[in-house]
């Protein structure tokens, strides 16, 4: 039995400007309940969000025409909440995010003043509507917001104190009490680019070039604004990543030539990757799970020749785990699966002009084991994912059918690869996919049964048995976003 699953779709006939509706799929697609009628008019019907505890959707309508608001509706149908009680008659919500806990919506809104985007919050069951950012300058405005791990409080950045300078505020949800977090942002100097709480939200990181306008460094700092520290050196950072570790806190972080690990307040900082050849650049990097180790993308060995590694956050044990690759091949892109125990990478490593999928673990001890069939014309694209059980690895790819793009899965030693798709019309593709939270399946967006009509169907992992969990549509009714019920 599959989890339930919201989709949005809409269901006439001209796919311009036409009603989008919400609906949920229960019992493998034999009970679809729709959730909300006619939800837009104009493409917002796809701005739906699954409350972490599976028992709410909140989304978007600009059903009124002119305003676009946040709603909430229970998973299983029933009365409809307004949460964006919001007093400008033609306001918009750009943003919105469930707390962790779902207990609260946080949104951005024009509210007050037309174009000028702040930070609201509202319980899950409405009736507690707050402004909770400060008082911003005339033009100024909200650009984006984070809640913390344990829902205590929410990150954003805004132009709050001066117009065009995006500094980082935190306020707790309940009332209008923000304090600047990021350290003094002065006149034409700079901005915070990006920031994230750490997982024990015990400090939030950020991006800034807060001391030098043409330096982009790291900093942490506590909710509280203070315990503000610089965690890098002097170089460009490009990129950071909190591990998952809630009692160890460390951040990793990257140049354009070394990635470094460093403890929340600065202390230990250590380079983990070893010199680069030269004109080497780091591409990416990604914590495992587990934080045990780091994996990367880098032309460490040849320039131009990207191939992936990983490495101990103290710098130790740094491996090679990408194959050999053909004259011109790269590795684009890789995922961890969810144990920590492999890595899934994209590469054109047999052949220059053939991208197939391989599997490597982490330590070496299993490199390069293509899991990816004997393709088509054609490639694997880029996008996969692994199961939650971290069974098998889904893709997709014009594997079987030259000018068809189908879905598989694969097990990480490649031994057993399985079509999950079913029959494509003529010209049909898979278009996205999604594993269920408890792996039992995997549902998928497909013109499968008519071309250019895209409907929601699900399989299970080996494809042995399929359903369509969106229903019946009008002939050129289309399927535009799913998710999982966690």
């Amino acid at each position: 039995e599959l989890p339930a699953a919201v989709f949005s779709a809409n269901i006439g006939g001209t796919k311009i400007n036409e009603p989008v509706e919400l609906f949920t799929s229960f019992d493998n697609g034999s009970d679809v309940t729709d959730l909300t009628g006619v939800v837009n008019q104009g493409g917002a019907g796809n701005e739906f969000k699954i409350s972490p505890d599976g028992t709410l959707v909140a989304y978007l309508t600009d059903q009124d025409n002119g305003r676009i608001d946040l709603l909430v509706v229970p998973v299983e149908g029933g009365t409809e909440i307004l949460i964006s009680e919001l007093s400008l008659i033609d306001a918009d919500v750009v943003e919105f995010e469930w707390s962790p806990d779902s207990s609260h919506l946080a949104y951005l809104a024009d509210g007050e003043t037309d174009g000028r985007v702040e930070l609201y919050t509202n319980l899950a069951d409405g009736g507690d509507n707050l402004k909770v950012s400060g008082s911003l300058p005339l033009g100024g405005k909200v650009e984006a917001l984070e809640w913390s791990p344990d829902s205590s409080l929410i990150a954003y950045t805004a132009d709050q104190n001066n117009l065009f300078e995006f500094e980082l505020f935190a306020t707790p949800p309940t009332r209008q009490d923000p304090v600047q977090v990021s350290g003094n942002v002065l006149p034409n100097n700079g901005d915070v680019s990006k920031f994230s709480w750490s997982p024990g939200s015990t400090r939030i990181a950020y991006l800034s070039n807060q001391r030098l306008a043409a330096v982009t460094e790291l900093f942490t700092s506590l909710p509280t604004g203070s315990g503000n520290v610089r965690i890098s050196g002097g170089d460009n950072i490009l990129d950071f990543a909190w591990a998952a570790d809630e009692v160890d806190e460390r951040i990793a972080y990257s140049t354009e030539r070394i990635i470094f690990t460093a403890s929340a307040n600065g202390g230990s900082n250590t380079q983990v990757t070893p010199g680069l050849t030269v004109d080497g650049n780091i591409s990416d990097f990604s914590w495992a799970p587990d934080s045990s180790r780091i994996a990367y993308r880098a032309d460490q060995r040849a320039v131009g020749l990207i191939e992936l590694f990983t490495v101990e956050p103290d710098g130790s044990d740094d491996l090679r785990v990408s194959g050999l690759l053909a004259t011109g091949g790269s590795v684009t892109n890789f995922v961890w699966s969810p144990d920590s125990s492999f890595i899934a990478y994209r590469a054109n490593q047999d052949s220059a002009g053939i991208f197939e999928l391989y599997v490597t673990t982490p330590d070496g001890r299993l490199s390069d084991t293509k899991i990816s069939g004997t393709l088509m014309v054609g490639d694997v694209e880029p996008v996969f994912d692994w199961s939650p059980d971290s069974a098998r690895v889904a893709y997709r790819a014009n594997q079987r059918t030259g000018n068809a793009i189908e879905l598989f899965t694969s097990t990480p030693d490649g031994q057993t690869n399985d079509r999950v798709s079913g029959n494509l019309s003529n010209g049909g593709n898979v278009e996205e996919f999604r594993w269920a939270p408890d792996s039992s399946g995997i549902g998928y967006i497909a013109d499968q049964e008519n071309n250019e009509v895209f409907e929601l169907f699900a399989s299970t992992p080996n494809g042995d048995e399929m359903t369509k969990l969106s229903g019946s549509f009008a002939e050129a009714g289309d399927v535009l976003y799913f998710d999982w019920v966690p």
